[in-house]
C-alpha cells in the first residue's frame, strides 16, 4: 500500500471512530449528611390563663395593659354584679302583687271559715233540738273543716310569697356587690379582651396571662414527616429574628388534622412540641410568635457520599458511571441515607472517583466521555 493510501485509511479510522461525549462530572468525597424537616411553628407559653367573668355584671375599666407583669393574686379588674335593669324592677313589682294576691286570699279563706263554724255551730244546735236530721249537722261539720283547711292552704301561699319578695331583695342587695378579679398566677398580660367599663355575662374572657418563664415551640409538620420522629431528636429554632436556637423534640400528638396549602392541597398536619435547650432570648419569651423548626431525622458524620444526581435504578439496583481512562464503567452501588442532594455510600466506590452526572438513557457502558 502506497504512502498515500494509509493516509486515507488512517483518515477514515479516524473520522469514524466514536467520538467521546461530553458530561458533568463529580467526586465522591468525605463528609457529614444530615436528614432534616423544616416547618413553620408558633412559641408558645406553656401556662396560660384566660380569666373570665365569675358572674353576670358591669366590669369597670380595666387598668392593666398586654406586655404588664403580675403577681400572683394581683388585682387586675373589678365588676359589679347585677346591675339594676328593667327585669329586676318587673320582677320585683311581681313578687310584692303576689303577697298582696296572697293576703287577700288568705282574708278570704278566714272570712270564709268564720261563717262556716257559725253556720256549724248553728246546725249543731238544731240537731240536739231534733230540728234537723243528723246528715245536715255531719255535713255542716265537713263545710267548718274544709274552710279551716283554706284558710291553712291561703296562709302557706302567703308565706311563699313573702319568702319570694325577700329572696329577691336579698338578691338585689347582694348583686350590687363588688368582686375584686385577681391574677391565679405570677405572668405576663398577654391581651385585654374588655377594655372598657360594659356589662359582661358569666363567663365572658376578660383577660389572658402567661407565664413568659415556661416557653416551648409548636410546630405543624406533615404526619409523613411527624411519623419518622421520635422525642428527644435533636432540632433547630430559626427565622425567629436572631441566630438559631437548639432544641429537641419533646412530644409528637397523635392526632392529626386537615389544612390546605398555598397551592389549594389538602395535606395532614400534625402538632409536634420542641423544648428550647437553652432559655429563650428576652425578644422570644413571647406567645404565638412565627419561627421555623428544623428537626434532624437522621445524621451521619465523616462518611463517604457521592451525589444524588449520579445515580440511577437498574434491574432493581443502584448504579452510577464511573469514569475509568475516559471511558463510563456501570457499577452497582449501595448506599445509605440520603439529604435530597447526596447519598451516603456504603459499597461500590471510593474516595476520589469521579462520576458522571445526570446519566443519559443512551450512555453505553465503556462509552468515551470527557
Amino acid at each position: 500500500m502506497s504512502g498515500v493510501g494509509l493516509v486515507v485509511v488512517l483518515t477514515g479510522i479516524w473520522a469514524f471512530r466514536p467520538r467521546a461525549r461530553s458530561v458533568e462530572s463529580a467526586l465522591v468525597t468525605r463528609g457529614d449528611i444530615r436528614i432534616e424537616v423544616v416547618d413553620e411553628g408558633r412559641t408558645r407559653m406553656h401556662d396560660v390563663y384566660v380569666i373570665a367573668a365569675p358572674a353576670a355584671g358591669r366590669v369597670l375599666r380595666i387598668e392593666v395593659e398586654p406586655g404588664d407583669t403580675v403577681k400572683e393574686n394581683d388585682r387586675l379588674a373589678s365588676m359589679v354584679q347585677g346591675v339594676a335593669a328593667p327585669l329586676d324592677v318587673r320582677r320585683a313589682a311581681e313578687s310584692r302583687a303576689a303577697v298582696d294576691a296572697a293576703v287577700a286570699r288568705h282574708r278570704a279563706a278566714v272570712a270564709a271559715a268564720d261563717l262556716a263554724t257559725r253556720e256549724a255551730q248553728r246546725i249543731r244546735l238544731l240537731a240536739d233540738a231534733k230540728l234537723v236530721a243528723e246528715v245536715a249537722r255531719d255535713a255542716a261539720d265537713a263545710r267548718a273543716r274544709t274552710a279551716m283547711a283554706s284558710v291553712d292552704a291561703a296562709a302557706a301561699e302567703l308565706a311563699q310569697a313573702r319568702s319570694t319578695l325577700l329572696v329577691d331583695a336579698a338578691t338585689r342587695a347582694t348583686h350590687q356587690s363588688t368582686l375584686a378579679i385577681r391574677a391565679p398566677a405570677a405572668g405576663q398580660v398577654l391581651r385585654v379582651w374588655q377594655e372598657s367599663e360594659s356589662v359582661v355575662s358569666a363567663g365572658a374572657p376578660l383577660l389572658t396571662i402567661g407565664d413568659p418563664r415556661t416557653i416551648e415551640i409548636q410546630a405543624d409538620f406533615r404526619s409523613e414527616d411527624a411519623v419518622r420522629m421520635r422525642p428527644d431528636m435533636s432540632a433547630v429554632i430559626e427565622a425567629w429574628g436572631g441566630a438559631p436556637l437548639p432544641a429537641r423534640v419533646a412530644r409528637i400528638e397523635p392526632a392529626a388534622y386537615t389544612k390546605v396549602s398555598a397551592l389549594g392541597i389538602e395535606e395532614q398536619r400534625t402538632k409536634v412540641l420542641l423544648t428550647l435547650l437553652h432559655p429563650p432570648p428576652a425578644a422570644l419569651r413571647a406567645h404565638d410568635f412565627r419561627l421555623d423548626a428544623r428537626v434532624t431525622l437522621a445524621a451521619r458524620h465523616d462518611v463517604l457520599k457521592v451525589p444524588q444526581a449520579a445515580l440511577f435504578r437498574s434491574d432493581d439496583k443502584w448504579r452510577a458511571f464511573r469514569i475509568e481512562n475516559g471511558r463510563a464503567r456501570s457499577i452497582t452501588v449501595t448506599i445509605g441515607i440520603g439529604d435530597g442532594d447526596e447519598r451516603e455510600v456504603l459499597q461500590g466506590l471510593a474516595l476520589g472517583d469521579r462520576v458522571v452526572l445526570y446519566p443519559r438513557p443512551d450512555l453505553l457502558e465503556g462509552a468515551r466521555v470527557r
